[in-house]
């Protein structure tokens, strides 16, 4: 079962890099069945991508299909990176802005730094009809992660863990050595470990940012965002929010999340109209 498992999780991506696929979640149906839906859904989005020029109506069909293939898979409980990719480019193409936005923004959370996700998910917002702004930068956490922004994720995390084993390597030799007198060890040590906690602390401030408030987008159009978690507040905008608008999540309430906009204005939403990035993947089954 085991063998087949990862042989599932290597088929399901139809990409290279399988070593990065995670799966969260026990799938509530099994492996083969989940894997006959993969194929499906690729072959259907193979099949539309050669139908674009010549008949686009019915290619729009085909990737309605496999968008609609890839999602029986996240409903069956799968949580994996390349999954959540392919549903998004499945979905873009189908004209579902707002959804592959919220695909392309949990396989960015699985899989942090991808390029193709990246551009894909640059693609999507370009297309949608107010112009998505993702960067959201009002709470302190977010300032505070505004100053290395520039450098990505992943590059922060090799270096991290190259900045620890050189830490470690000069304590090893140190030791070895008998620290002898004429090797400046101490500078050594110092620089060592600051680079070591500097980068550290970076990658820990945006894990936690993106577990306290994950971000998010709107899957429907005229959204009415409220003042309160209800029907019967009034409206917190004079305005409904359009699909493909993204936000950050700031609360979750039974049915409702409390949203801050990128204009840093906030209200409540209901959770059919909007998905976040992690409680995608935690409701999905």
């Amino acid at each position: 079962m085991k063998i087949l498992a990862l042989v599932f999780s290597a088929m399901l991506c139809f990409f290279p890099q399988f070593a990065q696929a995670q799966i969260l979640t026990i799938p509530q149906v099994s492996e083969e069945a989940n894997l006959v839906i993969a194929i499906e859904a690729q072959s259907k989005y193979d099949e539309a991508t050669a139908l674009v020029v010549n008949d686009p109506e019915q290619a729009r069909e085909l990737f309605r299909e496999s968008a609609g293939k890839f999602q029986r898979i996240v409903d069956s409980g799968v949580s994996n990176g390349e999954l959540f990719f392919n549903l998004g480019n499945s979905l873009v193409q189908s004209d579902d802005l707002g959804r592959a936005i919220g695909a392309y923004l949990q396989a960015q959370r699985l899989l942090p730094g991808d390029s193709r996700i990246a551009a894909n998910l640059a693609h999507a917002r370009s297309l949608v009809a107010d112009g998505a702004t993702p960067e959201i930068e009002s709470g302190f956490l977010d300032r505070v992660a505004s100053l290395w922004k520039w450098i990505s994720f992943p590059t922060r995390v090799w270096g991290a863990f190259i900045a620890w084993t050189i830490l470690w390597g000069i304590v090893v030799a140190g030791i070895l050595c008998g620290w002898i007198a004429r090797v400046h060890w101490r500078p050594l040590l110092i620089s060592a470990s600051a680079i070591c906690l500097g980068l550290s602390l970076t990658v820990g401030v945006d894990a936690i940012r993106r577990e306290i408030n994950p971000p998010g987008v709107l899957v429907n159009d005229q959204v009415v965002a409220r003042k309160g978690n209800g029907d019967g507040f009034a409206p917190a905008f004079t305005e409904p929010l359009t699909r493909g608008s993204e936000f950050t999540m700031l609360e979750m309430r039974p049915g409702w999340y409390r949203i801050r906009l990128v204009d840093g204005q906030s209200g409540w939403v209901k959770t059919s109209d909007a998905q976040v990035a992690g409680e995608l993947a935690r409701t999905s089954g």
